[in-house]
């Protein structure tokens, strides 16, 4: 399992973009955290929504439709460039920002990835 803190998460998203006061935000921390522990988020409509769903008690719908609104408001208001350099393989070239599922699975390794750096450089420091 991963040691990867929700506020590492929390501040990702926050570098990307997102704000802490949509709903969507909340859906995709936890969703992001639960795929870096291992956790079964794929398919989402059948793994991780519902996860999500049974937890806050809201349909499977309103959990996609939120990080959905999520996602396209980052890509409106964050630094595009960023954005792009984090995700550009894949953004989808007709909506122009990545799908749920492309979304949380590169966020994922983007962290795993920073995360590691970070860890690494501690490592080197102490010894």
């Amino acid at each position: 399992m991963s040691n990867i803190e929700k506020a590492e998460i929390f501040n990702y998203l926050l570098r990307l973009g997102f704000r802490p006061s949509n709903s969507g935000f909340g859906y995709l921390l936890e969703l992001i955290k639960m795929c870096i522990d291992g956790k079964e988020i794929t398919p989402l409509n059948q793994y991780g929504y519902v996860t999500l769903s049974s937890r806050h008690k809201k349909s499977v719908a309103t959990i996609d439709k939120s990080i959905q609104n999520s996602i396209s408001a980052a890509w409106m208001r964050g630094d595009i460039e960023y954005l792009y350099n984090q995700f550009g393989n894949t953004v989808s070239s007709e909506k122009g920002k990545p799908g749920n599922l492309q979304f949380v699975l590169q966020a994922c390794e983007n962290i795993r990835l920073i995360c590691g750096k970070a860890a690494d450089k501690a490592e080197y420091e102490i010894n």
